[in-house]
């Protein structure tokens, strides 16, 4: 991967994880306010794990990269 690649997937993934951030609050927000816990509030589990490792895989590629320049 190029460094300008890796770079865009370390981007990718900062910004998955801030919207995993506001997916968070919101549920904690439902729960606080009495609504019953449903299988879909865990999408920021996963959505979190995504984010994490894209942003791993970018940051691993542009240290490959910029070692074989």
């Amino acid at each position: 991967m190029t460094n300008e690649k890796a770079t865009i997937s370390m981007v990718f993934g900062i910004l998955i994880l801030a919207m995993t951030v506001v997916m968070v609050i919101s549920v904690v927000v439902m729960l606080a306010n009495g609504a019953k816990f449903v299988p879909v509030m865990a999408a920021p589990a996963i959505s979190l794990g995504v984010g994490v490792l894209m942003y791993r895989s970018g940051k691993k590629s542009g240290k490959k990269s910029a070692q074989s320049s």
